[in-house]
């Protein structure tokens, strides 16, 4: 674990039509999230942190260490089975 930063924020919040007003060339500004609900937590040595990917989100950099993550689909069926792939 980087000894600081890889903080992760994700906002209640998913794209609409009028949020590109506020894009740039990668990412959007702030204003577009500001009056999202939104949580921040700073996941530790083996945590797994789950959220939908269409929420905005962002992750504080991680100077001074590495920063590992992979990503994968997983689905619950109608049926209550947990499915994954990639």
């Amino acid at each position: 674990m980087p000894p600081s930063g890889g903080a992760t924020t994700v906002w209640r919040h998913r794209w609409q039509p009028a949020d590109d007003q506020h894009r740039t060339a990668y990412g959007y500004q702030p204003e577009t999230v500001q009056h999202s609900q939104h949580i921040t937590t700073t996941p530790q040595l083996g945590d797994a942190l789950l959220f939908n990917p269409a929420s905005y989100h962002a992750v504080e950099s991680s100077p001074g260490g590495r920063r590992i993550a992979f990503a994968f689909f997983l689905v619950l069926t109608t049926t209550g089975q947990l499915i994954t792939w990639s």
